[in-house]
């Protein structure tokens, strides 16, 4: 077999040679070919130059989300460094696992200018979930060094290493934060699609409208407030420090998935870096859960029937 990190364009032509010149057979290298390539890992060298080329015009050199195409798109690419990723199937806040890395890969994100590279084989998509990871350690290192500099004037020569450690565990240690429901997806009906409507509006329970507005439109009063112009602007900030307003879920655009355990995942954990708060773990003011699983469930069949009743197109553009 050709040494794992070899490039596999490189082992082709390689293959296509040794046939040309007669040094080998067309079986005997059609079966080397598939021996390579089902046993082939990129290099991280070779996983950077995936990058370059497929990457780096969003996602910039360092994975800060400042590439030269990003000043042309919305929402803007994700900057790695903050270690922050919205889309994950775990509790946050939490590193993504790499199989959350390979969907967003795989799938792209609906709705946003990240496609899907599905016509990337895995080995090399998994190569890119590792440069991902590592331009994310690499950038909340450097952003905690800076910190503690600006703090204590000075780095302690250990600090690198102690940094990179503690956060390369908090990567490695996802495995046991995946929310996993903890009661069965009950069958959709007008009942439990009422039961979550109520809920979304209930104030001491979902109070869901008071970002996405009474039908789910992104229109809620607690999503805007008026600036200092006197006008009327995005009240929260993400993570990254950009103006962020609620999804209008009529559309059925869910970037994290729409399949109803990725809306459960979204309403139980929330979403990292956004003002997306985890209703599965809030509590009220006795100390119990604010909603059960069931309650959860009917939220998610509540949110789905809402991308079945999408008015018809106004003619007038959505901001």
């Amino acid at each position: 077999m050709h040494p794992r990190h070899a490039g596999l364009r490189a082992a082709w032509l390689g293959l296509l040679d040794e046939v040309r010149v007669g040094r080998t057979s067309v079986d005997a290298a059609r079966a080397r070919g598939r021996e390579l390539f089902e046993g082939w890992y990129p290099s991280l060298a070779e996983s950077a130059e995936r990058y370059r080329v497929e990457c780096l015009h969003c996602h910039g050199v360092e994975g800060g989300g400042d590439g030269p195409s990003a000043q042309f798109i919305e929402p803007r690419p994700r900057d790695f460094r903050h270690g922050v990723f919205k889309y994950t199937a775990l509790t946050q806040p939490s590193r993504p696992r790499r199989e959350d890395l390979l969907r967003t890969l795989t799938e792209g994100l609906n709705g946003t200018s990240m496609p899907s590279f599905a016509r990337l084989s895995l080995a090399e998509r998994h190569g890119l979930a590792d440069l991902v990871r590592l331009l994310a350690i690499r950038g909340e290192v450097e952003r905690r060094l800076a910190g503690a500099f600006a703090d204590e004037g000075e780095i302690d020569d250990d600090a690198i290493a102690e940094e990179t450690a503690d956060l390369y565990e908090r990567w490695r240690s996802t495995e046991d934060k995946v929310v996993v429901a903890e009661s069965e997806m009950p069958p959709v009906t007008p009942e439990l699609i009422a039961r979550g409507a109520a809920l979304f509006r209930d104030t001491t329970k979902g109070n869901c409208s008071s970002c996405h507005g009474e039908n789910g439109a992104g229109d809620g009063v607690a999503a805007w407030k008026v600036g200092l112009d006197g006008r009327r602007e995005a009240a929260y900030l993400d993570a990254w420090g950009r103006p962020i307003l609620p999804r209008d879920l009529r559309h059925g655009i869910l970037r994290g998935g729409s399949r109803p355990i990725d809306v459960y995942r979204r309403i139980w954990s929330g979403i990292p870096g956004t003002p997306m708060p985890a209703l599965g773990t809030a509590k009220g003011p006795d100390g119990e859960p604010v909603l059960s699983s069931a309650d959860v469930w009917s939220l998610v069949h509540f949110v789905q029937s809402l991308a079945r009743s999408v008015p018809e197109p106004s003619g007038q553009a959505e901001r």
